[in-house]
């Protein structure tokens, strides 16, 4: 196991004043008022970052275009009766991996390094079959 690795193993074991002064070392802020668990979740998720080179450039670029986009308000997408905001993420585990789809400021969705119209579309690109896509992700009630 890599000494990073080995780091997130030591965040899982710290106590709650420890995860408290190592987020504020890490952050270089005071800590915020959460639970220890969040504190553990976020350390982990530096370390992973750092294991592994960062977080996605391309995810880096997206993420912001979402803020200047919600800058100027949410436009809400409605699907099937449920209203689905910009920047919503819907995920969804099929084929071992979990695939995560960003609600766009135009009321298209982001998935995969593409936009697209519906989810259903989206739906059919991971399944490879015809699904509802409200369905497939879980926004009909």
């Amino acid at each position: 196991m890599s000494g990073r690795a080995d780091r997130v193993a030591a965040i899982v074991a710290m106590s709650a004043a420890e995860l408290i002064a190592e987020w504020e070392r890490v952050h270089r802020a005071p800590a915020p008022a959460v639970t220890p668990s969040l504190l553990a979740r976020d350390l982990a998720h530096q370390a992973q970052l750092a294991l592994f080179g960062g977080p996605d450039k391309r995810l880096e670029r997206r993420l912001r275009e979402l803020v200047v986009a919600n800058a100027d308000g949410n436009q809400a997408k409605k699907v099937c009766g449920t209203t689905l905001g910009t920047g919503t993420q819907l995920l969804r585990e099929w084929g071992g991996r979990t695939h995560r789809v960003s609600v766009e400021p135009d009321g298209r969705f982001f998935y995969a390094g593409r936009t697209w119209t519906s989810l259903s579309a989206i739906a059919r690109e991971i399944t490879g079959a015809r699904w509802s896509g409200p369905r497939f992700f879980g926004t009909r009630s």
